[in-house]
C-alpha cells in the first residue's frame, strides 16, 4: 500500500506541476494579450486624434478657400478703381468740372464701400509718411536724403489693396531713403 500511495502522490505532484505550468502559460498569454490590447487602444486613440486633426484642417482650408474665392474678380475690378482715381484727379484740376468730380467721387466711395462690405476689399489709405514695407509697398522711385532716418513713403503713385487680412496688390510708391 505504501507503494500505491507513493504512486498516487507522484501522480498528484505531476498533475499539480502540469497544472502550475498550464496556469503560468495562461497567465503569460493573458499578459501578452493585455499588452496587445493596450497597444491597440493607443493606436485607436492616435488614429481618432489624427482623423480629428485632418477634419479640422479640411474645415480651415475650406473656410480659407471660401474667404479668398473672389480674389480674381477683385483683381479685375482694381483697374476700374484706378480709372476713378485718374478721373477724379483730372476733374479736380478743371475748375468747371467740380460737380462732375464730386459725382465721380461719390460713385467711387459707393463702389469702395460695397467692395469692403460684401467682398472684404479694403484700400490702403494714408500711407504717405509711413515706413516703407516691401510686403505692402512697391518702390517705383527713390529719393535719397539726409532728412530721412529710415525708408519712408513720400508719395503714393498707385493705391494698394487688402483682401481681408492679405495684401491683394501692393501700393506703388516713391520712397525716401537715408544716405
Amino acid at each position: 500500500m505504501a507503494m500505491k500511495e507513493k504512486e498516487e502522490k507522484i501522480e498528484q505532484e505531476i498533475e499539480e506541476t502540469e497544472l502550475t505550468d498550464c496556469v503560468e502559460d495562461l497567465e503569460a498569454e493573458i499578459a501578452r494579450l493585455n499588452e496587445e490590447l493596450a497597444k491597440s487602444k493607443e493606436d485607436y486613440v492616435r488614429k481618432v486624434a489624427d482623423l480629428d486633426n485632418y477634419r479640422k484642417r479640411l474645415i480651415r482650408e475650406k473656410e480659407s478657400a471660401v474667404q479668398y474665392a473672389n480674389e480674381n474678380l477683385l483683381n479685375d475690378l482694381i483697374p476700374i478703381l484706378d480709372d476713378f482715381d485718374r478721373a477724379i484727379a483730372a476733374a479736380d484740376e478743371a475748375a468747371d468740372g467740380k460737380s462732375y468730380g464730386e459725382g465721380v467721387k461719390l460713385i467711387q466711395k459707393q463702389l469702395l464701400d460695397l467692395l469692403d462690405r460684401n467682398w472684404g476689399l479694403k484700400r490702403m489709405d494714408g500711407i504717405v509718411g509711413e515706413e516703407f514695407s516691401p510686403h505692402e509697398h512697391e518702390a517705383m522711385m527713390m529719393e535719397e536724403g539726409e532728412q530721412f532716418d529710415k525708408e519712408t513713403v513720400l508719395a503714393e503713385l498707385q493705391k494698394g489693396y487688402y483682401l481681408h487680412d492679405r495684401v491683394l496688390r501692393t501700393a506703388k510708391v516713391k520712397v525716401g531713403k537715408p544716405l
